[in-house]
């Protein structure tokens, strides 16, 4: 039974690692919290639902839900992100802080007010279960584990050997040196937002894919889950959000198990209390260096 738990924590984490991963990314580079950021991944799904409704094909509405997903964060990143880089000190973190939260209540309560305030049905689904060496894996985990696993790895690549991601991670060190070097970092600040809007809308559908619904709210426990996943791997981190990430699956699998559902989100923030005690910067102080 714990070996059960522990494999579904395991592929359930894959969904969180990306919300993990699109958080740490952007305050790596902007030093500041997307707080929209899992909204993305609701309003990607509700999408979803709607182009199919609408007699648009799935492939069509993924489509259509990533190029919407992703013109929603440049417009949240050029409102609610960009003037706050005007300012030094506290103002320059607050002001995104707020203005992303707000435009997550906006999404949030948009949602709500197009497709109503109940999940709906997610067109394309596998709630299957497979039955192996005498374990169950639930399809719609699997997948999503598989597609996080891809996703993950090429991120990885474009970060250490591509131009764009050199240029991500010398913002993310100094963005003034970078400047002075001849780094575009407003380029480099639009790509990753459009880059993590990207893994926030996959991430959406996959957690839409496997458990086969929709909702205006669905976003907040994976903004929970990815924030925590981010802190626990060590903020900027992003071999620290996916370590992060696995943690919290399994930590949910094994405090369902012994204590039932009721005490997964406690369980989360048991650890997290944990680990920062242990290493104050995260798991990042003990994860082999890129």
């Amino acid at each position: 039974m714990v070996i059960q738990q522990l494999l579904s924590g395991i592929l359930a984490s894959g969904i969180y690692a990306l919300f993990a991963v699109g958080f740490a990314m952007i305050f790596g580079v902007m030093g500041v919290l997307n707080m929209a950021h899992a909204d993305l991944g609701m309003v990607a799904a509700l999408i979803v639902v709607g182009a199919v409704a609408a007699g648009y094909g799935p492939v069509a509405g993924i489509v259509l839900a990533i190029v919407v997903t992703i013109g929603i964060a440049l417009l949240i990143e050029r409102i609610a992100m960009r003037p706050g880089r005007r300012f030094k000190g506290d103002a320059s973190i607050e002001m995104p802080l707020i203005g992303t939260l707000g435009a997550g209540l906006v999404m949030q309560n948009g949602a709500a007010l197009i497709m109503g305030n109940k999940a709906v049905a997610f067109p394309i689904r596998a709630t299957g279960i497979w039955r192996i060496e005498g374990f169950f894996f639930t399809q719609g985990l699997v997948y999503s584990m598989v597609i996080s696993l891809v996703l993950l790895t090429v991120l990885e690549f474009v970060v250490s050997h591509t131009a764009f991601g050199r240029s991500i991670r010398a913002v993310a060190m100094n963005a003034t040196a970078a400047k002075i070097m001849g780094i575009n970092t407003d380029r480099v600040i639009v790509g990753t937002v459009a880059l993590t809007a990207f893994l926030a809308a996959v991430a959406g559908f996959l957690a839409s894919f496997s458990y086969g619904l929709a909702a205006p709210l669905m976003g907040i426990p994976y903004a929970i889950k990815g924030l925590v996943a981010m802190i626990i791997g060590g903020v900027g981190s992003l071999r620290g959000a996916m370590a992060g990430a696995l943690i919290i699956g399994i930590v949910e699998a094994l405090a369902t198990n012994y204590f039932g559902s009721q005490a997964q989100d406690t369980s989360v923030l048991v650890v997290l209390v944990a680990i920062l005690i242990i290493w104050p910067n995260g798991l990042k102080s003990i994860l082999p260096a890129k």
